[in-house]
């Protein structure tokens, strides 16, 4: 693919700063999922930055169509787009990011030896599997555009967090085995490890949801042809069941993964009962305020089980995705009660063993041997200050 004009008239701005500015040793630059918002594994770093209040310059790298007030950027960051994305990047001491630079890398930037690149995936405890380990894996196949980019920024990455063994051999997969892997947990978990009233509190008010009123969170992946044909969770009837078990009134928030937040339309039906929150800024804030959640493949359901509350996988298309992506757990070793129509959902629900659920989540993380301790953010805080010293 050829390079636009103004793709090239980049290059020589980012080899002008990378030759002729200095980097400046107490900036840290941040960004997740190619610049949609403030979230994820590095909104849990630098807010533990803000919070220590030891003068670093922290900047938050924003795309040109996510406007601020929709990031939740909080006050003491600086958000830079564009030409000043450039700038910043090629003037930091540390790049913090939870997927690859393509974009940026592919009009110049490029990373200098006085820089630390951490990064921190996105993925945590992975059901789906990755890289070479999907069933779909192709030796044979010509890599396109995206995939050779995330060739180019994974020989940049200095260190991968992780939180055990079986994630760093998800890393591995991703980051084509470079970077080192530090076992210093998901920064994005200690929330849910801690817990936070403020943002149960911020999530509820901001979607006016009644009190006494519980909250189930649906957060599906993506498929591999982004079809929807997988969507056909009955959200009334599991609301219906809901309160028939817990006696209280319910309402469902739905969370589509951004590779298909665009057509959430199609799947959130127009009821007082339900909540497109796809478009809201930070999943783990969502995962907080959920009771709880419903999902498939996606890894936010290894997260949500920090919390111990209930957490319950719909997979009707379970035989198929196992034999074309593969899963790097059998279910059954899994701790969730899973389903793949929606009678044997409900049957989930009224069947719901809260006791046994939570032995079967402790077991599984120490099966797995998962550091989520809610400290994980300051152990990584704690070594990049280190690193920035040297």
């Amino acid at each position: 693919m050829g390079k636009s004009i103004r793709e090239k008239l980049k290059k020589p701005e980012a080899w002008l700063l990378g030759h002729f500015v200095p980097v400046n040793k107490k900036k840290v630059v941040f960004t997740q999922f190619g610049g949609n918002g403030y979230g994820c594994n590095p909104k849990a770093i630098c807010d533990e930055f803000l919070r220590r209040k030891e003068g670093y310059e922290l900047v938050w790298l924003l795309n040109r169509k996510t406007a601020d007030e929709e990031a939740h950027v909080p006050d003491g960051v600086r958000i830079a787009r564009g030409n000043r994305s450039i700038i910043d990047l090629m003037t930091a001491k540390v790049w913090i990011n939870n997927i690859h630079f393509n974009d940026l890398l592919r009009i110049g930037v490029y990373k200098r030896k006085e820089t630390v690149y951490l990064n921190t995936f996105h993925g945590g405890i992975t059901l789906k599997k990755e890289g070479k380990d999907k069933h779909s894996y192709n030796p044979d196949k010509k890599l396109p555009e995206k995939d050779r980019m995330y060739l180019v920024d994974a020989e940049y990455v200095d260190y991968i967090t992780s939180g055990c063994e079986m994630e760093d051999h998800v890393l591995k997969e991703f980051f084509f085995g470079k970077g080192e892997i530090l076992r210093l947990g998901d920064a994005r978990t200690d929330v849910l490890v801690n817990g936070s009233p403020a943002i149960e509190r911020e999530v509820r008010e901001f979607y006016q949801v009644p009190e006494g009123t519980r909250l189930a969170i649906y957060a599906p992946t993506f498929r591999g042809d982004m079809s929807l044909k997988w969507y056909d969770l009955d959200y009334e009837r599991v609301l219906d069941k809901l309160e028939e078990s817990y006696h209280c009134p319910w309402r469902m928030l739905i969370r589509l993964h951004p590779r298909i937040a665009k057509k959430s339309k199609k799947l959130v039906p127009d009821s007082p009962r339900l909540i497109d929150a796809s478009g809201y800024h930070d999943m783990q804030d969502l995962a907080v305020a959920a009771d709880l959640m419903i999902s498939d493949y996606s890894s936010v359901i290894t997260d949500f089980m920090l919390t111990k509350k209930p957490g319950f996988m719909y997979v009707p298309d379970l035989d198929g995705y196992l034999k074309n992506r593969g899963m790097y757990f059998e279910m059954e070793d899994l701790p969730f009660p899973y389903a793949r129509t929606n009678d044997e959902f409900l049957r989930c629900i009224e069947t719901f063993d809260r006791s046994l659920y939570e032995q079967r989540v402790e077991k599984f993380m120490d099966r797995i041997g998962y550091l989520a301790d809610g400290e994980a953010a300051r152990r990584i805080v704690d070594f990049l200050i280190q690193k920035m010293k040297e």
